[in-house]
């Protein structure tokens, strides 16, 4: 219900104008996630299918930001952020 009354209170241009957007910075392969005309529920469709998974993917990435370094070029701000 809630998703309802945000979905009305958006203008209709806006919504095509940030689907096209979106549209235009995917891959070919994406498209096929992209059926919708409202560019929410595209963007919720492509977190979902892209959304890392599973024991594997979490040991992954805990070991990358375990062994993560700054480079000598990379300010702090840069590394931290």
């Amino acid at each position: 219900e809630e998703y309802e009354k945000k979905k009305k209170k958006r203008s209709t241009q806006r919504m095509n104008e940030a689907r096209a957007e979106m549209i235009m910075q995917v891959d070919d392969g994406q498209l096929s996630h992209m059926r919708s005309r409202d560019p929410m529920e595209i963007w919720e469709t492509l977190a979902k299918v892209h959304k890392a998974r599973g024991f594997a993917t979490q040991l992954a990435m805990k070991r990358q930001f375990l062994t993560s370094k700054k480079k000598p070029t990379q300010s702090m701000q840069a590394w931290i952020g």
